[in-house]
């Protein structure tokens, strides 16, 4: 694979965060398409084990070290989500190449395969939120990481959440702006305590409007160069690429009466966030108890019918199959 110029220097791990159906995703993909960086997606399964790291203390212990690493492979979702999609190492090759012998060193060493494998010189890392990974904890994973956190119109997160034929979703029209809350509120939060040098905000309507911009930026913000030849290719094919009128589906495909439920639950961020808020009087009225029942039986009767029960008991299994070997220190 042929390098331009500018290729093969080393940016921040690029990590990007949004609440699901903003478009971390496509923003992935296209960063996948015309960087310098591939971005993995491992559902959560590095993370998972990370709050088991206790049992596999201290990591400078090589025999520690390497039983992490046999059940990181023994690891159904490390194998389907992390092996088959590029990260090509033994667990004795992987063992060698962690780079400093902390659970961030073993993050480091799995998604820098995994891009050297995509013929990529830096790596990335997409989850919908860091819900469960706060404080000291982002700076012993991800200690030179820049995030970028994908913002889109909650009315419109809803909305695909509603269409989506994605498992675990919120389909709900309240609990879905309940669930855009959390999650933006997460990554604000987070974002103020990394502050400006590791914390950008993309909103999805921006990216639409003017992707390559917004792509320049992001290589701008993780210390690379992104170069004339490679500027050129982002601007000539990326608007190809684009779904066209994908911002604002809400005006015409939202009911006003879901329209007023998501405005209520979730007016005020929009508000903060510079979004219109069509129905200012019903920001932020409280839920009565009748009303909190009636909610939540639209929530069971919005999510029974789509719910995949297989998939969920097999994640669950493997959870539990995990903690377990952590605990035994079994295989």
């Amino acid at each position: 694979m042929s390098q331009t110029p500018t290729e093969g220097r080393t940016h921040a791990p690029l990590l990007i965060m949004g609440s699901p159906r903003s478009g971390t995703t496509f923003l992935s993909q296209m960063v996948n398409r015309f960087l310098d960086i591939h971005i993995c997606r491992d559902n959560g399964t590095l993370l998972r084990f990370h709050r088991n790291l206790a049992h596999y203390q201290p990591l400078s212990d090589d025999a520690n070290l390497r039983r992490l690493i046999a059940h990181l492979f023994a690891d159904r979702y490390f194998t389907e989500r992390l092996r088959h999609r590029g990260m090509s190492l033994s667990e004795e090759e992987l063992f060698a190449r962690v780079p400093r012998r902390t659970y961030g060193g073993v993050i480091e060493a799995v998604f820098s395969a995994t891009a050297a494998t995509h013929g990529k010189s830096n790596w990335g890392y997409k989850r919908a939120s860091f819900a469960r990974v706060t404080g000291h904890q982002i700076d012993d994973l991800f200690p030179s990481a820049r995030f970028v956190h994908c913002i889109r119109d909650a009315r419109d997160v809803v909305l695909s959440m509603r269409t989506s034929t994605d498992l675990l979703l919120e389909r709900s029209w309240h609990f879905g702006a309940v669930d855009w809350v959390s999650h933006l509120t997460t990554g604000r939060q987070l974002g103020a305590r990394l502050g400006p040098s590791r914390y950008m905000e993309v909103r999805y309507e921006q990216f639409m409007a003017t992707p390559a911009k917004v792509l320049t930026d992001i290589i701008d913000f993780t210390g690379g160069d992104a170069g004339a030849e490679r500027l050129d290719r982002i601007s000539s094919e990326i608007g190809a690429l684009l779904k066209a009128d994908n911002t604002e589906k809400w005006r015409k495909k939202v009911p006003p009466d879901a329209i007023r439920t998501i405005e209520r639950v979730a007016g005020a961020l929009l508000a903060d966030l510079g979004y219109p808020v069509i129905n200012p009087g019903v920001v932020g009225q409280p839920v009565g108890l009748g009303e909190h029942l009636a909610l939540h039986a639209d929530r069971i009767a919005s999510n029974l019918f789509r719910t995949q029960f297989g998939v969920m008991a097999r994640y669950r299994w493997e959870v539990v199959k995990g903690h377990a070997r952590a605990r035994l220190g079994r295989r």
